[in-house]
């Protein structure tokens, strides 16, 4: 989920920040632009890891400010391809499901990677799985089953998923789009993952709780018996 990526970057220091330590000034500017930013085909910068090496600083004309080049590594988010994540539903729609980490919120399953057969309530605003579809005809159409039957993954629940992939976006430069009157424009997230819980062991934690304390104890079950004979 977290990896190291190593940045070459030209560091200013302020005037106001001779009094500090060098490399705790430096540590601290190299936060304040990184932390929080989307570097393309690299990831979520969390923040500084450390610093590897460090020019002596040199003054610019014009602002008193001493420029440091600085190699250093940084905490990125970018988790791999089939890696098994757990978040919780912020939101849903008929297009699928969208998914916050807590610090990052960009993470989208969409319908054809939920489980099947499913379906969207319009009423309760959320997403439905069927374990066990009493009939062919319910499982064909999921609206045609009762309360009892679905299994709801409702805003807020933790959710288990695996990704699936990952997408940069940049904004070109210049004027935004034209739009009609009233309408709402939505801005592209610079960095998102797409995510499926459409698996074994996937899906609302909730689901799969009872099932992984049985295997627990089935295997210290087995254990004792082994040590027995």
């Amino acid at each position: 989920m977290f990896v190291l990526a190593d940045i070459e970057d030209t560091i200013p220091l302020h005037p106001s920040t001779f009094s500090l330590p060098a490399l705790t000034a430096i540590s601290d500017q190299i936060n304040v632009k990184y932390a929080n930013r989307i570097l393309p085909d690299v990831g979520l910068c969390i923040s500084l890891f450390d610093v590897l090496s460090c020019s002596e600083g040199k003054v610019r004309f014009g602002d008193g400010c001493l420029y440091h080049r600085v190699t250093f590594r940084l905490i990125i988010f970018r988790p791999f391809t089939q890696e098994v994540l757990v978040g919780k539903i912020s939101s849903s729609d008929a297009s699928g499901i969208r998914i916050t980490m807590g610090f990052f919120e960009d993470i989208f399953v969409p319908e054809h990677l939920i489980p099947r057969p499913c379906a969207f309530d319009h009423r309760e605003q959320a997403w439905f799985w069927l374990y066990e579809a009493r009939s062919e005809e319910v499982a064909a159409d999921p609206l045609l089953s009762s309360q009892e039957e679905r299994m709801y993954l409702d805003a807020g629940e933790r959710v288990r998923f695996t990704v699936e992939g990952d997408a940069f976006w940049d904004a070109e430069p210049g004027p935004p789009p034209a739009q009609g009157e009233g309408a709402v424009t939505k801005e592209k997230p610079h960095y998102s993952i797409t995510g499926s819980i459409a698996g074994s062991g996937l899906g609302l934690v909730s689901w799969w709780t009872g099932a992984e304390a049985a295997a627990e104890e089935s295997g210290e079950g087995q254990e004792v018996v082994e040590e027995t004979a």
